[in-house]
């Protein structure tokens, strides 16, 4: 299954995580995504089964480079 991104998250509150990991609290989707949009990041559901939904300050990219990263380390185990 693939993360939602930016306008394909449809939950009305998210929890916010940085880049870093840092947890930046709950907020509306409108304001995270403005936030993002300041920053020139993506918003990525990244647990869409919490309640709220947690999604972090990424570039989609760099998520996406990371996640096939993290198949390749588990398929060479």
């Amino acid at each position: 299954m693939r993360a939602r991104v930016n306008l394909q998250i449809t939950a009305s509150e998210v929890r916010l995580i940085s880049e870093d990991g840092t947890d930046m609290g709950v907020l509306p989707r409108d304001a995270a995504l403005e936030l993002v949009r300041s920053r020139r990041e993506d918003l990525v559901e990244v647990d869409p089964d919490s309640t709220p939904p947690v999604c972090q300050v990424i570039d989609h990219g760099k998520y996406q480079f990371r996640l096939q990263q993290a198949r390749k380390d588990r398929d060479h185990d």
